[in-house]
């Protein structure tokens, strides 16, 4: 009786078996569960017609395997994989049917991150062509994320978000060593590079010459020890930069001794902040106030003004106006941003321009001019000191 079951026939055919790995990495593959799928079929037509070991399978022979696929479905399906680079298609002159499929290019991608996911099992790749293979491997991983960053920036655009003419900055295409320092932060933390993260950045790299390769070192401690804020590492970047510390030793011994004891974040990062110390005086404005502190990093953080464009502000405050503070500086601010001024030559000459324009309307004006004139758009107070008798 059983010899005529059709349970047998079950058993003959198999089970489809689809690595788990598929489904914890799905996210960053970038796949559906349809397109799980799809790559089922591929493996069952693999398992019924060859070893896994040979080159790859046929479309016909996945038909075969999965009566629920269309030819016109299988092959919209295949041509999307083929472009995220999940498989790889035989485009050569052959019928639809007997174009070869390959997983190739799956395994490389799930293998590059489980390697990065268990970095101790990178050394069991063995060779300089091994090696080569991996950074290879990695670097396609970096320019699908450069291409995800390029999109959502396109997208950006396309909504005429308010925040994205003057708070995202302009994308650096060449500029190697951001692009190197980017790509690590957001590999590291996962996430897309922020607006703070990135002003912070080009501050590293230009205003502090730091080298990517000891950014990249000092972030790696940071993000060691959950220090992920862009404020707080620039504290250390500061640090760093006063004591001249430039080698690994230099950095351990400051983490040590600063860092891991909490003297730096809790004290130096949280109460200390050398540039509001130098805006508080060099404009006579006293900046112990919390709420005063949020204004500045308002200006530098949000709007993205760099500490020398703050100063700036600060310097035309005390010279155009008598009992002048924050509110002053916002509006001047707000007005630069607004003409996309970012550089001090920039700024410097919007001052003389204002100048001139001033002294021609009080040429062509009749009378006398009011002292003062509000602060909105262009135009700014101006404080006229009393004559001494």
């Amino acid at each position: 009786m059983i010899q005529s079951s059709a349970i047998i026939e079950v058993f003959r055919w198999g089970y489809v078996n689809i690595p788990g790995v598929l489904f914890a990495y799905a996210k960053e593959l970038d796949l559906d569960m349809e397109d799980i799928g799809i790559v089922a079929s591929i493996i069952c037509a693999y398992e019924n017609t060859r070893p896994l070991a040979q080159s790859g399978v046929q479309v016909g022979q996945v038909l075969e395997s999965c009566s629920a696929l269309s030819r016109q479905k299988l092959s919209r399906k295949l041509n999307s994989l083929n472009n995220a680079g999940i498989i790889s298609l035989d485009n050569g002159k052959k019928s639809f049917a007997e174009k070869e499929i390959s997983l190739q290019p799956l395994i490389i991608k799930l293998e590059a991150l489980i390697v990065r996911d268990h970095p101790r099992l990178s050394s069991n790749v063995n060779g300089d062509q091994a090696k080569k293979h991996q950074i290879e491997k990695l670097e396609d991983m970096l320019d699908e994320y450069r291409y995800k960053i390029e999109q959502l920036e396109l997208k950006l655009e396309e909504n005429h978000q308010p925040a994205t003419k003057h708070s995202l900055p302009a994308p650096i295409k060449s500029d190697d060593n951001f692009r190197k320092v980017a790509d690590f932060v957001a590999r590291k933390t996962g996430n897309l590079l922020s607006v703070k993260m990135s002003n912070e950045l080009r501050i590293w790299l230009d205003e502090m010459a730091f080298s990517p390769e000891f950014l990249l070192v000092l972030l790696e401690l940071c993000f060691e020890r959950k220090i992920v804020n862009p404020t707080d590492i620039s504290k250390i970047a500061r640090d760093l930069k006063e004591y001249s510390i430039n080698s690994l030793d230099g950095l351990e011994m400051y983490f040590k001794n600063y860092v891991d004891t909490g003297k730096n974040i809790s004290l130096r990062t949280r109460r200390f902040d050398p540039d509001i110390v130098e805006f508080g005086n060099f404009t006579g404005i006293d900046m112990n106030a919390e709420a005063r502190r949020r204004v500045y990093y308002k200006w530098r953080y949000d709007w993205g003004f760099s500490h020398s464009m703050i100063m700036k502000a600060g310097e035309v405050m005390c010279q155009r106006t008598k009992n002048g503070g924050l509110e002053y500086m916002d509006s001047v601010l707000n007005n630069w941003m607004a003409k996309e001024i970012r550089q001090v030559q920039e700024a410097d000459q919007e001052v003389k321009e204002f100048k001139e324009k001033k002294r021609s309307n009080k040429k062509i004006a009749s009378g006398n001019p009011p002292k003062t004139s509000a602060v909105a758009g262009e135009e700014y107070e101006i404080f006229i000191p009393p004559v001494k008798k």
